[in-house]
């Protein structure tokens, strides 16, 4: 006969989730959704979660590994829109280490050469491939003129998930530099890596080749686009046609503990609106579907003005994104690889490059950039330019209502 377990003493949890030491080693095992549901519980519990997030998602304290002073390159981000994502924003997230990985950087067009420079004043060297020049000087030009003429195009993936021939890589160049640190006595090689997208980060980031993967930083907040099945379910789903669907990459995160799927299972199909995948669904940069993680922002310079006569936004561009996945829901044997659809809008008359899973909201941006346009190329020079992303937003809610 089973003996009744007796009952926890008086004041013991609330004397354990009062000390540090104590509750930290029962919540650095907890996953987010857990430690959440735990601070609802009560009050104690509550600012105990609290204590334990503000010390398990210290970001400078995590950048703190590459980079000297983080404020200072978090001001950079701040500047740039730079974003960091890859293993490293998953470590972030996950409160964990690889001790292999390295850091990977996605640049908007136009700031790499105000990365590089930055990345070279702090100690690292330049390590070109093969193919590229033994200076990186030599491939980025300092004087990026937005005004010019940029791509603006509608596009989606085949039913293959392949994009588009007739349109540019997500990728223009990648550039990776080293430097020799000594770390608990020991020498240890850091490793970032540059990536120049052609659009913009998120574009790069949603052709990644897991879901796992699909979290960002930046310089005020992080991000994770599928975070039930990444850090409660520990599933990731395979984008097929992804610039870096490799079997390595894929054996990887098998190895790091993710179940990878091909396509998607058919209780996503049968039952969409319960899937951690969130098929069919419009989809933002930070909507109540993501987990965010707002970031302390003491000692980081806000986003400078673009422009004096362009109005003044706070906000990174990487939050106004959107995406979808579509899934041929509904039946059993309508079992499918899932395909990212997004639209890129590139205009003269913004600054940075948007996605919208909306075909019509990214058509009438396109024709409101197409009309503010030839206003601005008719009177103004690159010197007095004027950019109008601080109207996206307010594009964003006009097509919601």
């Amino acid at each position: 006969m089973w003996e009744p377990i007796a009952p926890f003493p008086p004041g013991l949890a609330e004397n354990v989730l009062s000390r540090a030491p104590i509750y930290d080693l029962i919540l650095c095992d907890l996953s987010p959704h857990t430690l959440v549901r735990l601070s609802r519980t009560c009050r104690v519990a509550h600012m105990a979660v609290a204590c334990f997030f503000r010390r398990a998602y210290n970001i400078n304290q995590h950048l703190s590994h590459y980079f000297p002073d983080p404020l200072q390159f978090r001001s950079l981000q701040a500047r740039t829109g730079l974003v960091v994502s890859g293993s490293n924003a998953l470590q972030f997230l996950d409160r964990t280490f690889y001790p292999t990985s390295d850091l990977d950087l996605y640049s908007h067009p136009g700031h790499v050469y105000e990365v590089l420079e930055w990345i070279e004043s702090i100690g690292y060297e330049y390590h070109p491939s093969i193919n590229q020049n033994e200076d990186w000087h030599n491939s980025v030009s300092a004087d990026w003129d937005g005004t010019t003429q940029r791509v603006t195009e509608l596009r989606g993936r085949d039913p293959d998930g392949h994009l588009d021939q007739l349109l540019y890589p997500q990728i223009k160049d990648v550039f990776t530099f080293k430097r020799s640190v000594t770390i608990h006595g020991g020498t240890v090689e850091l490793k970032v890596q540059i990536i120049e997208t052609t659009c913009n980060p998120v574009d790069t980031i949603l052709n990644f080749h897991l879901t796992c993967v699909m979290n960002i930083i930046t310089f005020d907040a992080a991000y994770s686009f599928y975070p039930v099945a990444t850090f409660e379910q520990r599933i990731t789903l395979l984008i097929p046609g992804s610039s870096s669907n490799r079997l390595d990459a894929v054996q990887k995160y098998v190895a790091r503990g993710w179940r990878v799927y091909a396509a998607f299972r058919p209780v996503d199909i049968v039952h969409p609106s319960e899937s951690p995948f969130i098929p069919n669904k419009t989809r933002w940069v930070g909507d109540h579907h993501c987990w965010s993680i707002s970031l302390d922002t003491t000692g980081v310079n806000p986003r400078p003005t673009l422009s004096p006569s362009s109005e003044r936004f706070s906000w990174d561009p990487s939050l106004h994104n959107g995406w979808t996945v579509k899934c041929a829901a509904g039946c059993i044997t309508d079992i499918v690889s899932p395909t990212i659809h997004a639209h890129p809008v590139m205009s003269t008359v913004f600054r940075y490059n948007y996605l919208f899973s909306d075909e019509k909201l990214a058509r009438a941006v396109r024709d409101w950039t197409t009309l503010q346009g030839g206003l601005v190329h008719k009177a103004l020079t690159k010197q007095d330019w004027i950019w109008f992303d601080a109207e996206i937003p307010g594009f964003r809610e006009a097509h919601r209502v």
